[in-house]
């Protein structure tokens, strides 16, 4: 019998990230942008200039002037070679570089622009960029503090409370990534720290993030920020008190992500059909949705409903680009549903389709979503994870594999959920069942006899979703539950539906002799 794995502490001193101390530091810093690129480095790059700025003599500036050329260098590579988001830290080195000469002569309007589908990145620069200018060595409220990008509870309560002593209202953006990365898994010390420190809305605001039982009280200044507090407390909760909040007004999955998918099956010549795994979006006031091609082809419009938009809002206009979008992804550690949305909504549609791009986006989401040891839940991170169990890349489904079991040793996913899901897919046969087939007795069997329990949970879970009229390659997958009887020493199958199903497919000559094993 296997132990349960141990969520580890999302704060831990072993995840700290450098601290940038002083100049020395912060050219030491400059220099590794021109050798590698962490996730988190345009955060802390930004965050180090806005404290040091005032400090830099011209021979720290000629310190600098490599990592300028680097910049210049970076701004003139194809798209295919780097991030947009790359070019966006470039680009603001280089009106740092002319601020410091003396002579912005750089077209900002026409490169913010450029950037303006990278809008929460783009809005934390051009703010960084305003206090360096301003010398406001106020700290911004987002920098995380521990990898990959999480904020230690208790260091954004001290950020806070330099800005209620000047008297000054953060940036809403800023305020609202700095929840969406806030850890949330040991908050006594900070509600402490909150209780001393802070005083007024902003004291209530974080008590109501960082309590679990708390309520919202008002008064509601900083709507947005209370709006994204309660989407990173309790994504499925709707609270009354903010019913007057615009964003009350949207349908409430365009919020966190949890659209509903089907698949749509479209017929071809000589016969043959394409199965499309698509979006099912929701109506919603400020979503433009158009199906093309008889619902082939799903195009959405979000448009933000209020002048200060929600830091989830400006995700839907984001592109899924693969070398940016684990630092996307990291805007927002505690609710990434709304990503994984967009990444079935633009790339996931044909289970046959081997689309290269696809994959790598799979693979970088997947790493990203195992280092932040999430639990698994509600609709949409079910469905991401059976479709990359089901896809058509080896690298893919091994990785996805390997995060399940993950998620089953720490206590982090439901299999009887996650088995619907793969069922409810299976009985239109988006993927070949010899995908499933493959996929438990390859990479999902025999990890653990916990595991193998949990997988037969799965299973029965999965099987109860199939149609009566069999489905192809049903024998086969009859034959893989035979093996995880076997594995399992043979446990009693009790439960209803799938008993049901069972005698239904008896009934079918073909299937008749493995059904009897099974009893």
């Amino acid at each position: 019998m296997m132990d349960r794995m141990e969520k580890e502490p999302l704060i831990q001193e072993g995840r700290r990230l450098p601290d940038v101390a002083d100049v020395d530091g912060l050219v030491s810093f400059m220099g590794r942008l021109t050798e590698e690129q962490e996730s988190f480095y345009l955060d802390l790059l930004l965050a180090s200039l806005v404290r040091l700025h005032p400090f830099i003599k011209s021979d720290d500036v000629k310190r600098m002037m490599s990592v300028f050329e680097w910049a210049g260098t970076v701004m003139e590579m194809p798209e295919s070679e780097t991030g947009g988001l790359d070019k966006l830290t470039a680009s603001f080195l280089l009106d740092y570089a002319e601020m410091l000469s003396g002579a912005e002569k750089r077209a900002k309007g026409a490169k913010q622009q450029l950037y303006q589908d990278y809008k929460p990145y783009l809005d934390l620069v051009k703010l960084a960029f305003n206090r360096i200018k301003d010398y406001n060595t106020l700290p911004l409220l987002s920098t995380p503090t521990h990898r990959p990008a999480w904020i230690d509870p208790s260091v954004l309560v001290s950020r806070l409370s330099e800005y209620q002593k000047k008297g000054i209202k953060p940036d809403s953006l800023d305020f609202q990534i700095a929840l969406s990365r806030v850890a949330l898994d040991d908050t006594d010390e900070a509600v402490r720290s909150v209780e001393q420190a802070l005083a007024g809305e902003y004291r209530e605001l974080l008590l109501f993030l960082f309590k679990p039982e708390a309520r919202p009280k008002g008064s509601f200044t900083f709507q947005a920020v209370w709006m994204t507090a309660a989407l990173v407390k309790s994504p499925d909760t709707i609270y009354d008190e903010f019913e007057d909040f615009p964003y009350s007004a949207v349908n409430r999955a365009y919020l966190t992500g949890d659209i509903p998918c089907d698949v749509f099956i479209f017929e071809k010549p000589f016969g043959k059909v394409d199965r499309i795994l698509q979006l099912i979006p929701p109506a919603s006031k400020n979503v433009a949705i158009k199906w093309r091609f008889g619902g082939y082809a799903l195009y959405m419009t979000y448009r933000p409903c209020s002048r200060i938009p929600l830091l989830v809002e400006t995700f839907w206009k984001i592109p899924l680009r693969e070398k940016d979008l684990k630092r996307f992804l990291l805007l927002s550690p505690n609710a990434p549903r709304i990503w994984l949305a967009l990444l079935v909504r633009d790339r996931v549609r044909d289970a046959y389709w081997n689309d290269l791009e696809l994959a790598r986006l799979n693979l970088v989401a997947l790493e990203t979503l195992r280092e932040l040891d999430l639990e698994w839940r509600g609709g949409m991170a079910l469905t991401y994870l059976a479709v990359c169990l089901l896809s058509i890349d080896r690298p893919v489904r091994l990785c996805a594999a390997d995060l399940w079991g993950e998620l089953v040793e720490k206590d982090l996913i439901d299999n009887v959920a996650l088995g619907r899901v793969l069922g409810k897919i299976q009985s239109l046969e988006w993927a070949p069942a010899q995908r499933i087939s493959g996929l438990v007795v390859e990479m999902l069997i025999n990890r653990s006899s916990f595991h193998n329990k949990e997988l037969s949970v799965l299973f029965v879970s999965f099987l109860s979703c199939l149609p009566e009229s069999p489905v192809k390659d049903l024998k086969r997958l009859l034959e893989v539950f035979a093996e995880l009887q076997t594995v399992n020493n043979w446990p009693k199958i009790t439960y209803a539906p799938l008993l049901s199903l069972l005698e239904t497919w008896k009934k079918n000559s073909k299937l008749t002799e493995i059904i009897e094993s099974l009893y």
